[in-house]
């Protein structure tokens, strides 16, 4: 077999090839479409990181940074970079060297990435104030001694990278950063664009999400809304701690400075009044709070008597706020589907969406060539979905189910998964199950409404399930290549007929 590593990714005469690295916990998707005649495949990226935390990331990074290099023969054409997690931009930082060997066409983000937008910047300023007040906390909550709320902090914040120093960009802005400056410039789509692959005949993308609704933006499972994206600040247990650490951020030089709206909570965040605040350093040198809190010498130590004190019970709201902030995040996935013209059949790259973005698709109409009064909708996309690239590491809210999955009919549906389950059920924090991915009941549909069609990274080709005949599993497998480094599946089509002139007789 030719090594994976160097040998050039084909693109079939008609249709699409779709490669799912298996660099552990994150997504990187290589797509090769055909170009013109006599021309090379138009290659499209999407993505290209793994968990913070994964053994020995940067490695895997730059081999996989390498095998994109070899694919593509230096060249991707357009680089999709969906949202700013770790586990989808990492290796943009941990292959930087790498990456600059590679030729970039286009960058295309989502429209919460554009500077020149006034409310992307508030999104972004309060989403980077919530990170930095998130890593204040769980280093609190080490120093306070809960090691469990430190470490479920962390595990949510390993999404977010590693946190910049004296107020330095963190990773994740850092890579971001790297994305946007190969874009010359970047397109920052809007939902209902309609973009167009460099080169390439007979395919149509939409740009699904995320939505301009803010509402939307905050919702992210179906009973419950986030709170960190411009929604007004109540005074909740989470909020409090939000601005009391950045307060504390801003004291320390660390962070921006709070909004008009942020000191006035500000003064009603604390638990007591200004007169009966004892700061702690002036605490432990008073005898009162030494034999009652702290402990002296010869009487019960500080271990002894923190059961007493309540001066770290405030960073516990900050879990909320960090499941908010997470989920927020996802939910300004750029989420996109790929037409095949020919065919009808459509990719769905939805990216981390979830339930807000997801519903906003509804909303959206494209015209239809040649059928004015009949507009193409995201229902009909999805009833046409042949391949469905499933969000969020096959998490429990990030597949809609009546407005999502079960749309879905189409008898060719194959999902692909992004995923490690062992890395995601590693204990976390307090969890010692860690994360429920792929979700049980949802990984159950997945296999129901492919017909056992569902390509995992961790675990590669699947089994033939008993209700599938031998002659459908076989045309399946050869529509697919599993290697120890990606997993691959081409979705061709017929080639167009050519008309040949009637010769008169």
């Amino acid at each position: 077999m030719t090594d994976p590593v160097t040998a050039p990714m084909t693109a079939p005469a008609v249709g699409v090839k779709v490669r799912m690295y298996r660099q552990g916990l994150g997504d990187c998707f290589l797509l090769a479409f055909p170009s013109r005649p006599g021309q090379r495949p138009c290659y499209v990226l999407i993505d290209c990181g793994v968990l913070l935390g994964t053994e020995d990331a940067a490695t895997k990074m730059k081999k996989v940074a390498a095998s994109l290099r070899d694919a593509t023969g230096g060249r991707i054409d357009v680089l999709v970079a969906t949202h700013q997690h770790w586990d989808h931009l990492s290796g943009f930082q941990q292959a930087k060297e790498i990456f600059d060997q590679i030729e970039i066409g286009q960058v295309w983000v989502a429209w919460t990435e554009d500077p020149n937008d006034a409310t992307a910047n508030r999104l972004r300023a309060r989403r980077e104030g919530a990170v930095r007040a998130l890593h204040a906390a769980a280093q609190g909550l080490r120093l306070g001694g809960d090691e469990d709320g430190a470490g479920n902090l962390e595990a949510v914040l390993g999404f977010f990278g590693e946190l910049g120093a004296d107020g330095r960009p963190s990773a994740i802005q850092q890579a971001m950063a790297y994305v946007l400056g190969r874009g010359n410039p970047p397109r920052y789509w809007h939902p209902g664009d309609r973009p167009e692959l460099p080169g390439v005949d007979g395919v149509r993308v939409y740009v699904l999400g995320p939505p301009r609704d803010e509402t939307l933006l905050r919702r992210s499972n179906p009973t419950s809304a986030g709170e960190v994206y411009e929604q007004r600040m109540a005074l909740a247990p989470e909020t409090s701690f939000f601005v009391a650490a950045l307060a504390a951020a801003e004291a320390a030089k660390a962070g921006p400075a709070l909004a008009p709206e942020e000191e006035e909570l500000k003064k009603l965040s604390f638990p007591f009044d200004k007169t009966f605040r004892v700061p702690v350093e002036t605490a432990r040198q008073d005898s009162f709070y030494q034999e009652s809190y702290f402990g002296v010498a010869g009487q019960p130590g500080e271990k002894d008597l923190a059961w007493r004190r309540i001066d770290t019970d405030w960073l516990g709201s900050a879990g909320q706020l960090g499941l908010q902030l997470d989920s927020d995040t996802n939910n300004t996935s750029l989420a996109l589907a790929i037409e095949l013209v020919g065919s009808g059949k459509v990719l769905l790259f939805a990216a981390d969406a979830q339930v807000g973005n997801w519903l906003s698709w509804f909303d959206l109409q494209w015209p239809r060539e040649g059928e004015p009064g009949n507009p193409v909708t995201v229902s009909d996309l999805l009833r046409r979905t042949v391949l469905y690239k499933v969000g969020h590491h096959a998490s429990h809210n990030a597949t809609l189910q009546a407005r999502g999955l079960e749309l879905m009919t189409d008898p060719e549906l194959v999902a692909m998964i992004p995923v490690d389950e062992a890395m995601a059920h590693k204990p976390k924090g307090g969890n010692p199950k860690g994360w429920d991915m792929p979700f049980s009941p949802l990984l159950q549909r997945l296999q129901e409404k492919a017909k056992g069609r569902v390509l995992r990274a961790d675990l590669g080709a699947p089994p033939q399930p008993a209700s599938v005949g031998a002659a459908e599993w076989q045309g399946f497998e050869k529509k697919c290549a599993v290697t120890p480094d990606y997993v691959e599946i081409t979705i061709a089509e017929p080639a167009p007929r050519v008309r040949r002139p009637h010769r008169k007789t």
